[in-house]
């Protein structure tokens, strides 16, 4: 076999990238709530406050991160539009999955969002590994 196997690599790719993205959210999450904690509550929500900018920025950040890692992982396929459509997959997918954050920060605080933040990132630092590791190894 000359290449990587694309199955197993696109399986990996988007466990990656949305993993990644998962993390990324968890601790943009943290940040708001770290920011709210310490702010005094006057009048309606503005979009111009630290924590609405955090949230806007971090989402949108923790989004193109996920699709940015699937793109790279996906690098050995060598298609632009299947890299493009999985990166698209594992960027939107990061995001839904990240919905997580809600109960958990309801249920467990500031502390369970940095927990969730720590074990997303581990489970993104080892399917990394497996996606480059395995690129250039031979059987």
């Amino acid at each position: 076999m000359s290449g990587p196997e694309p199955v197993g690599l696109v399986l990996r790719a988007l466990g990656f990238g949305a993993a990644l993205g998962v993390s990324v959210q968890a601790l943009v999450t943290w940040g708001v709530r770290t920011l709210q904690a310490g702010a005094v509550a006057a009048g309606p929500p503005s979009l111009a406050s630290g924590p609405a900018l955090l949230l806007l920025a971090g989402t949108f950040g923790g989004i193109l991160g996920a699709g940015a890692a699937t793109w790279t992982a996906l690098g050995p396929l060598r298609n632009p539009w299947r890299q493009a459509m999985l990166a698209l997959i594992a960027a939107l997918g990061s995001l839904v999955l990240s919905l997580v954050t809600l109960p958990i920060d309801r249920a467990l605080g500031r502390p369970g969002l940095l927990g969730l933040a720590a074990l997303a990132g581990v489970a993104a630092l080892r399917a990394g590994r497996r996606v480059f590791g395995r690129v250039g190894s031979r059987p």
